[in-house]
């Protein structure tokens, strides 16, 4: 058994003043989420008028900023770790130890009495000499606390805090402080009016800080003359007039760009990063895979040293990525996939790609049917966002866990790689149903791209009819839409 004591030395876990911006009762929850409006109160940031802000994830009343939530996050430092000695125990006066000699020599594979032989001592005078210790100071690792939430465990609330037995390279660092330097990143960035939350699970011990930055919107709709062409078999969008009219049409959607990102103090060693784009119409988040280069760090080290540059890293990378993204969010909303054609259901094809629990794949299938028209032919974007709903309405497990980590991401991946996943569900289903059905298998899977030509190319993929009177006609545009000036939105 072991146990830690607080090094209030180390320059770790220092207590924070009695008027912290958020409530003690947030320290006291398992588990909560914790909503930021702007990253400072200097931003003075408000709502975009396209999102609602109903529910735990927005604030509603008075300012909480993204500094004032971070509040919620452990401050979590080195703790001076202790082992305990079964064989030896505290006096009742406290004067000395008392040594259980009994319980020494019935050490199973220990011949005390051969050590004895070869020095020459006996077992009680081995243990005079010694002067043996109750606990015993742990130099080799560390324990990982949180003295706010180790003072309220010691004024009878049950709340955890401590995580982990770490390594001596392993360095909690200061999270709070950590973080607060995406403030300085977001000022360059021009991002200050950026919104989120932060959920945290087990008291702190896991966090994931979701940040939307309003300034990073696009509007992808479907006005007149602006048509998508294939050149070198990539999608290409002509490019407007400038005198065109830029107003969003009726079945455009707005879309803003974001990032989440997180740590775990149970045994893991990196603080992860994710891009992701958030859709106010149905106030949800879809994180989205990332094959480039990766940005999280290690907890070793000094992490305050570059910190601000991660931040404005990870801006930086979330711009690039847009033109691409905003291609593919396009490709999503043309193509249809056609299960009148395909030899299995929209439920079986959730189900092939992973999701294994039945009723979160009849639920997504349910909601893409419904949306759809025709109801068995949902586009790409129907499917994946479809699927991001009924996890958020239906999972019943640990929102901590892996396993809704994965099912959120699949969401990204019939976004952004949709002939892997439609591909997947069909040699998944030739699988599972035992027969050779080659008929529903493409040509050339070696060599499967990514591009709209490639996609349409597969069997039981369709052009989505926009107009029925117009079905061959497949009329998109991606245009990045200016901040108005009283939705608290700032210009890069």
């Amino acid at each position: 058994m072991s146990q830690s004591q607080s090094n209030s030395n180390s320059g770790f876990g220092q207590t924070v003043s009695a008027t912290t911006s958020v409530p003690v009762t947030d320290l006291l929850e398992q588990e909560g989420t914790v909503p930021f409006l702007g990253v400072n109160e200097a931003a003075q940031a408000t709502y975009p008028d396209a999102v609602s802000t109903a529910g735990r994830r927005y604030v509603t009343s008075g300012t909480q900023t993204f500094k004032d939530a971070l509040e919620v996050l452990p401050h979590a430092g080195e703790g001076e770790l202790w082992a305990d000695n079964e064989f030896v125990s505290e006096s009742e006066d406290g004067s000395g130890v008392t040594v259980d000699v009994d319980a020494l020599t019935d050490v199973h594979g220990l011949d005390l009495s051969e050590l004895a032989s070869a020095t020459g001592r006996t077992v009680d005078q081995l243990v005079a000499n010694a002067e043996p210790e109750s606990q015993i100071k742990v130099s080799t690792h560390k324990d990982i606390v949180d003295r706010r939430r180790l003072a309220l465990r010691t004024l009878g609330y049950d709340v955890k805090f401590r995580w982990q037995i770490a390594s001596r390279r392993y360095n909690p660092g200061n999270m709070r402080s950590f973080f607060k330097r995406k403030i300085a990143a977001c000022e360059k960035h021009g991002a200050t009016d950026a919104f989120g939350w932060i959920r945290h699970y087990d008291w702190g011990g896991s966090v994931t800080i979701t940040t939307i930055y309003p300034s990073k919107a696009y509007e992808i709709g479907t006005p007149d003359g602006t048509d998508i062409d294939f050149e070198n078999n990539e999608l290409t969008l002509a490019t407007a007039d400038a005198d065109a009219d830029t107003t969003p049409s009726e079945d455009s959607v707005t879309i803003y760009y974001g990032d989440r990102m997180g740590y775990d103090f149970r045994g893991h060693q990196k603080l992860w990063v994710k891009p992701v784009i958030f859709i106010p119409s149905v106030g949800t988040m879809i994180p989205l895979p990332y094959a480039g280069t990766d940005l999280s760090r290690k907890h070793t080290g000094d992490l305050m040293a570059d910190a601000i540059d991660w931040h404005e890293t990870i801006l930086s990378k979330i711009d690039s990525l847009c033109a691409d993204i905003n291609k593919e969010i396009t490709r999503a909303r043309v193509v249809a996939m056609d299960f009148e054609e395909l030899p299995f259901s929209i439920t079986e094809f959730y189900q092939y790609l992973g999701i294994q629990n039945e009723t979160y794949a009849e639920k997504a299938a349910d909601r893409a049917t419904a949306l759809a028209d025709p109801p068995e032919r949902p586009t790409l974007w129907n499917l994946q966002l479809s699927l991001k709903l009924a996890i958020l309405d239906n999972y019943s497990g640990s929102k901590a866990g892996a396993t809704y980590q994965e099912y959120q991401e699949l969401a990204g991946e019939i976004l952004r790689h949709p002939a892997t996943q439609i591909t997947l569900a069909k040699e998944q289903h030739q699988l599972e149903s035992d027969t050779d059905d080659t008929e529903t298998l493409d040509a050339a899977q070696q060599t499967l791209g990514e591009s709209l030509q490639d996609v349409m190319d597969l069997t039981g993929v369709t052009e989505n009819r926009l107009n029925p009177t117009e079905a061959q006609k497949i009329e998109q545009r991606v245009q990045q839409r200016l901040p108005s000036a009283d939705s608290g939105a700032t210009s890069d």
